[in-house]
């Protein structure tokens, strides 16, 4: 399993990779929706996690409100 520190570095070079510099404020809670970081098509691209989760993540658990911070998605990706 993948550990909190490691998934927030994966997570944030995610943010980068697609936003640049626009992503370099986030941290742990910055709330991503309300940034404009993360939209309802870039949620469909955040189930990167399931690539470091190792598995399917149910839909019900990955609701936008549970992907709002990374903090919140690490949530989903240690979730048995």
């Amino acid at each position: 399993m993948i550990g909190e520190q490691q998934f927030f570095e994966s997570a944030r070079e995610f943010l980068r990779e697609r936003f640049g510099e626009q992503a370099a404020h986030v941290d742990v809670d910055t709330e991503l929706i309300q940034s404009g970081l993360l939209d309802s098509l870039l949620v469909l691209e955040f189930f990167f996690l399931e690539g470091v989760r190792g598995a399917a993540i149910a839909a019900d658990a990955a609701t936008v409100e549970e992907l709002s911070t990374l903090r919140n998605a690490y949530r989903i990706v240690v979730a048995s």
